[in-house]
């Protein structure tokens, strides 16, 4: 398995949700679906103030990052390590997958009501200027009532999106949040390393 393409996926397609969720005191767990030009991830997403730990479906691979120290672990539990990074905070991003240096400025113009499953989402239009109106994003976002985060959040031409399923409201547990015990911790180049070894555990 290739475990630094692995951190990789997962630490960018952290970015764009974490963004909506990090402004918010909102606690919960979900169903995260990705979808990028055809390409499907799934995975679990668990939100607690300060606090948030991803679970990649089919990986084994886990990021935990805790907004409160400042840090980052990703955790393999086959292997029974995990790798510790400083925590800058979030980067700005558009939904077209864009990084930005400033989110420049943000509207939101409401479109229409639209039932998903049992419940009714408000669907809205998004537009972000940059450089005073010379450029703009735009994209869509959903919502449903009492959550402050959008459900679902896809680019205008719907090759991109992000979509959360099966939300469960309240506070994960906390040790979700917590460093691994009994996992050794090593670095980035000793986790590039394990990658390269032909012995590397499966």
């Amino acid at each position: 398995m290739r475990l630094l393409l692995i951190v990789a996926l997962v630490l960018s397609s952290l970015m764009i949700p974490a963004s909506s969720w990090s402004s918010d005191d909102v606690e919960f767990s979900a169903l995260i679906i990705e979808k990028d030009n055809g390409e499907e991830q799934r995975g679990k997403i668990f939100i607690a103030k300060n606090m948030s730990r991803y679970e990649l479906e089919g990986s084994g691979e886990i990021i935990v990052t805790r907004h409160d120290k400042k840090v980052i672990w990703l955790i393999f539990p086959k292997l029974r390590k995990y790798v510790e990074q400083p925590y800058l905070g979030e980067p700005k991003q558009n939904y077209a997958g864009a990084n930005e240096i400033n989110t420049g400025d943000l509207s939101k113009k409401f479109i229409e009501h639209e039932r998903v499953d049992s419940y009714r989402l408000k669907k809205f239009l998004v537009t972000v200027k940059y450089n005073n109106g010379e450029s703009k994003d735009q994209y869509y976002e959903w919502y449903r009532d009492n959550f402050p985060v959008p459900v679902k959040t896809e680019s205008m031409d719907g090759r991109t999106s992000y979509e959360y399923l099966n939300i469960k409201l309240g506070r994960p547990p906390a040790e979700l949040f917590s460093k691994p015990k009994g996992y050794k911790k090593i670095t980035a180049d000793e986790l590039a390393e394990t990658e390269k070894s032909p012995n590397q555990q499966q």
